[in-house]
């Protein structure tokens, strides 16, 4: 069995870290590199913590040491593992593992939010209102978010792009991207070559990135000029997207109210429409 990396082992300990230790936790997930590249002084001071809490922080986590977390980073034993299923499963049913996966989610919310900086939020939000056009990006187990995310977007704005579409070559749709665009990208578990390229080709377009993915990825102004990272941490077999899925649905609430009356007006005429085609059930079925 493969040694859990820093990310993994920062991740299954967060709960039970002190408000000090997630500030090293924080960092360390946005930028594992740091730990191969930098002292446990140098960390302590990018961290805003004391030594005594670095040190106590890599014990916590399981190595002897901060020198031995800092010699398996530079002997690239830290590097992202491939995702693999489960080795044992809970064979606990019922009540009290929907109450399990309850308090799970509650946590994946809570610690989402209290990560989220508000200035990267609000800088998101001001990219995509001030946008021409909107660009949605998910690759496979992201094409739903990133459907649920255009479904919402297309409501409050009239150009909303999305990739992959419908089997369409994806460089034909990329080539109507213009610098006074903006995207949002969705990459919360396994990313791919595409999503990576396309994320590269729009910064160096000029194109407004934001860029929202799990805890452990890291992002770079390679390829995001504003990443939002969710906690998704499953408590069975299956990570959560809960919390992807709300800050989704409160970035394009946001992102609406941003607008105003053009996007208030859209709603309104979208409503309008459903009533004069009548297409909707009045009430329940």
């Amino acid at each position: 069995m493969a040694e859990a990396t820093l990310s993994q082992r920062i991740l299954e300990s967060y709960d039970d870290l002190t408000r000090q230790e997630r500030r090293l936790a924080d960092l360390l997930l946005e930028n594992p590199d740091l730990l191969g590249l930098h002292s446990a002084t140098e960390i302590s001071g990018k961290a805003n913590v004391s030594k005594a809490t670095t040190a106590r922080f890599f014990r916590r986590l399981g190595y002897a040491s901060f020198k031995t977390a800092q010699k398996k980073a530079r002997e690239g034993s830290n590097a992202p593992e491939p995702r693999s299923r489960p080795e044992k499963l809970e064979r606990k049913v019922g009540r009290g593992q929907l109450a399990d996966h309850l308090a799970g989610d509650v946590q994946n919310l809570v610690r989402t939010i209290e990560t989220l900086r508000s200035d990267e939020l609000n800088m998101a939000i001001h990219l995509l209102a001030r946008a021409e056009k909107f660009w949605v990006v998910g690759f496979g187990d992201n094409y739903p978010l990133a459907h649920f995310a255009r479904a919402l977007l297309i409501r409050i704005k009239p150009d909303i792009r999305m990739i992959p579409i419908g089997g369409f070559s994806v460089p034909e749709e990329f080539a109507s991207i213009s610098p006074t665009d903006a995207m949002l990208a969705l990459g919360v578990g396994r990313k791919t070559r595409n999503l990576r390229s396309i994320m590269r080709s729009a910064i160096r377009a000029g194109v407004q990135v934001i860029y929202l993915t799990d805890q452990a990825a890291r992002g770079s102004a390679e390829v995001a000029n504003v990443t939002l990272r969710c906690r998704t941490r499953g408590v069975s077999v299956y990570e959560s997207v809960v919390a992807p899925v709300s800050l989704i649905t409160y970035l394009c609430s946001a992102v609406a109210l941003r607008i105003g009356e053009d996007a208030i007006e859209r709603l309104h005429f979208i409503e309008h429409i459903h009533e004069e085609w009548g297409d909707l059930v009045p009430g329940d079925l």
